[in-house]
């Protein structure tokens, strides 16, 4: 099995390249755990910006939310400072979060809650099946117009 090439971004680094990207938001050490198994399973070149310093670079990991495909944001984890940014980051289409807060109304500003990691090996593998389908349509096109 041939593993892609995974880019680790910390601030106050950045990267640009055309590779997707996923920005982990303060990860507790049980999210870090599950991203990394799911990158065993991934074959392709990625970009993982992490935003977990004890110094707030709000600048840097707001940078960072607009290079990235997606947010996963740990919000129980979060500092103050960063959590004042949350519903900002949660407001935007590709964000996802974790959080065992009952109280805080977070699901008014997102759907996009999730409780594992899980879906991401989902949608590799739902964009692997799409590359393989557009790749067997192109061959018989090439074979209709030959034949």
């Amino acid at each position: 099995m041939n593993y892609g090439k995974i880019n680790l971004i910390t601030p106050p680094d950045t990267l640009f390249n055309m590779n997707p990207g996923y920005l982990l938001v303060k990860p507790s050490t049980k999210l870090k755990v599950q991203f990394q198994t799911l990158l065993s399973a991934i074959d392709e070149d990625i970009n993982v910006y992490v935003y977990d310093t004890d110094e707030a670079d709000i600048a840097w990991m707001l940078n960072a939310a607009n290079s990235a495909d997606w947010i996963i944001i740990d919000i129980d984890n979060c500092d103050p400072v960063t959590k004042n940014f949350v519903s900002l980051l949660l407001s935007q289409p590709h964000t996802y979060y974790m959080t065992g807060d009952e109280i805080t109304p977070w699901g008014l500003i997102s759907r996009n809650r999730i409780y594992n990691l899980d879906w991401i090996l989902e949608a590799f593998k739902k964009d692997e099946d799409e590359d393989e389908d557009e790749d067997d349509t192109e061959d018989s096109e090439d074979n209709n117009e030959r034949g």
